[in-house]
């Protein structure tokens, strides 16, 4: 039997790994089975939605030829999987489909109703449910899976049914590591692994499905330790847990990171925390550390609306342990607050926003609240007022606290706060006024102006130059005129190059770049070794040097400093002979300032004390990971560059250098070749296959606009 377990998800810059881990958990219950894996040749693929639309992705699977096709489905790819089912059920009727996941598992009867290609669906934990499944397929034949429990099926009068529900696994060590089994592996594009030391959660926040539903479990310790050790030896960057909590046992969380730093594991390490449950042993820990990606989870400040989510905590007690995780290298504490929240008007979301950003984390993730399956919310819309989209992304469209109106406003605070985070940190400290009124006024701003319908485009970086000029000019109005309310010095010249220079970053930047690998453009963390840039210019080239080691970068894969000192291998002779061809597309932009003086400034008086220095930089995609980055330039690497067509050498660049500019620029030509070599300007970005430079035409059935969103 060939059985293909489809992963279909457009990539975000929060995706570690593109297969699902719930999928890999599946694969390597089933293949150990006596009856199961000599029998059954299974495959697990990943499918980019925003990429192909799903009669193509229906075609890739097809070719492939199952018997049986799984998925799992999440509010961000239902739809696409259910239509993805559609056209196979059209191509290969033969082929029986099976899905599970959060978003059909609750709601099995509405989707076997609405589907009739979908023939099961996993409700509840899969793994037992998906082996149970196969073994009777394959021993008895389709009558034998009428009684499995946790599998729902259309009977013989077309009515969805669910045998009985099935108990959730105790002994979370009896089933096998997708990791350890070899059925998943860190992920080639973006080096990260997700991994789960436990299931279920002892909190019960009412927009979250996970507490009340599901109990605690834990995977062994030993357990755990074998799978660290696992992503140490293949070169993991980034372990994202996937545990709902993971600091509800202290003791156990501390063991964790104590696992992390025995191993020498020289990894992003990524969690979410309870505020409440953070002590001063965590705290150490994470002094000890590689590198810790801190999620906290907010939510609201607002004590009623804490209340009314049953997610209660003082924030007073909370902030100074909070604080004190703030500009620290090795952590990058990042908060999540959710709009729309009962309880919260817009002026109380407003007031959090403001709260988080005087906390001063590296990262602040906004979300718009949905009300998502099986979840209490789901059943308090009417109590609350609360009108969604029951469809499509569930988001919120008004409550009781928030009118239509209210809820855009909110809406469009998060999409300017997530497109400008970096930039309203350091408006925030100059003006001392409330991050989120600054937010919020700028909203207002930016649609009296008539940019508001570009905030799709920003997001997933189609971002032309005249739009850019527009807002860099309007941002620079508007800093003015807040440095004028608050009576402070006008830092608006240096700000206006700052989110020019972050728009032009992005322009080339792949949309689905990992976060890793451009902090330095969206994350309030004020360190010069962070900023992603090159040099190369006739100044900063070394002395009749070509050949040199490879350009400087740490853990993280960002880059800093003159890729002059870095270049092309190979004799002089080789050089010459060279064609350079660029990569992919770029762009050339002027700036009153060296964006490198600015980088890591957090105040007005040191900005004020930079002088103007103009600069010119050129933006290109970087081929190992699609991060946008500046390289700076002056009149002879531009000269250079000007001229690279794909066809000439540089022996011939170099003499049109010397006939038509100089015979000491014409010199140079080898090294600039060198160092522009060295920025990887010339390499094609190696997941640009199916798209160019990240710009893509969006296929999915989910609606681009949400992306940012889920």
């Amino acid at each position: 039997m060939k059985i293909l377990l489809a992963s279909v998800s457009f990539t975000t810059p929060y995706t570690p790994q593109r297969r699902f881990l719930s999928l890999g958990y599946l694969h390597a219950h089933a293949a150990q089975d006596e009856v199961i894996g000599p029998r059954t040749d299974i495959e697990h693929e990943y499918f980019d939605p925003s990429i192909r639309n799903p009669e193509e992705i229906a075609q890739a699977i097809v070719a492939k030829q199952p018997d049986l096709l799984g998925f799992t489905c999440y509010v961000w790819n239902t739809q696409d999987v259910l239509h993805i089912c559609e056209h196979v059920r059209k191509l290969r009727p033969a082929c029986k489909i099976i899905l599970g996941g959060p978003e059909v598992s609750y709601k099995y009867v509405k989707v076997l109703d609405a589907n009739p290609a979908v023939d099961w669906i996993c409700v509840n934990e899969g793994e037992e449910t998906f082996r149970e499944l196969l073994r009777a397929l394959l021993t008895e034949g389709d009558d034998a899976t009428k009684s499995i429990a946790g599998l729902a099926y259309r009977g013989a009068d077309g009515v969805p049914n669910l045998p009985e529900p099935r108990p959730y696994l105790k002994d979370l060590d009896t089933l096998p590591s997708p990791y350890l089994t070899g059925v998943l592996d860190v992920c080639d594009i973006r080096g990260g692994a997700n991994y789960q030391t436990a299931r279920g959660c002892p909190f019960t926040c009412s927009y979250c499905d996970y507490g009340r539903n599901q109990p605690y479990y834990e995977f062994s310790l030993e357990r755990v330790e074998a799978e660290i050790k696992y992503f140490k030896q293949h070169d993991a960057r980034i372990l994202f847990n996937v545990d709902p909590t993971f600091n509800y046992s202290r003791k156990r969380a501390e063991a964790i990171l104590d696992l992390l730093i025995t191993n020498d594991v020289k990894a992003i390490h990524w969690f979410e925390v309870f505020p409440s449950l953070i002590n001063n042993d965590l705290v150490e820990l994470l002094d000890k550390s590689y590198l810790s990606f801190v999620g906290v989870g907010i939510q609201s400040a607002n004590k009623e609306t804490m209340r009314n989510i049953r997610r209660v905590w003082k924030p007073d007690k909370v902030a100074p342990l909070l604080d004190s995780l703030k500009f620290r290298k090795n952590i990058m504490l990042s908060y999540e607050i959710i709009m729309g929240l009962p309880g919260d008007g817009v002026q109380d979301y407003v007031d959090t926003m403001s709260w988080t950003y005087d906390r001063e984390p590296a990262d602040i993730k906004s979300f718009n609240l949905a009300i998502l399956p099986r979840t209490p919310l789901e059943k308090e819309v009417e109590k609350w007022g609360i009108e969604y989209d029951p469809d499509i992304g569930h988001e919120i469209l008004k409550t009781d606290f928030m009118t239509h109106q209210d809820v855009l406003i909110g809406k469009a605070v998060n999409d300017w706060h997530r497109i400008l985070q970096k930039a309203f940190f350091l408006l925030h400290r100059v003006t001392q006024r409330p991050a989120g009124e600054l937010l919020r006024d700028w909203a207002w701003k930016v649609y009296h102006a008539g940019h508001h319908g570009s905030i799709p485009d920003l997001q997933v970086h189609r971002i032309d130059t005249a739009l850019v000029e527009a807002l860099g000019n309007l941002w620079g109005e508007y800093v003015s005129e807040q440095c004028a309310a608050a009576k402070v010095p006008d830092v608006s010249a240096p700000l206006r190059d700052v989110v020019r220079y972050m728009f032009f970053r992005r322009s080339r930047t792949w949309a689905s770049a990992f976060f890793a690998d451009v902090r330095d453009i969206y994350f309030n963390e004020p360190y010069p070794e962070l900023h992603r840039y090159y040099t190369v210019t006739a100044e900063a080239l070394p002395a009749g040097s070509a050949n040199a080691s490879a350009a400087d970068t740490n853990s993280t894969g960002t880059v800093a400093g003159d890729a002059t000192a870095a270049g092309a291998t190979g004799t002089p002779a080789d050089i010459s002979a060279a064609v350079p061809k660029l990569g992919g597309e770029v762009d050339r932009h002027e700036f009153t300032y060296d964006m490198h003086d600015l980088y890591a400034l957090q105040d007005a008086e040191p900005m004020l004390a930079v002088q103007p220095k103009r600069t010119e930089y050129v933006f290109f995609m970087t081929p190992q990971h699609g991060a946008g980055c500046g390289i700076v330039i002056d009149d002879a690497s531009r000269c250079f560059l000007e001229l690279v067509d794909g066809t000439r050498t540089v022996a011939q660049i170099a003499e049109i250098l010397e006939r038509e500019q100089s015979a000491e620029m014409a010199a140079l030509a080898p090294a600039l070749y060198a160092g522009f070599a060295a920025t990887g300007i010339f390499d094609r970005p190696r997941f640009l296959t199916d798209f160019e430079d990240g710009k893509i035409t969006w296929q999915s059935c989910f609606p681009e606009v949400y992306r940012a969103y889920h």
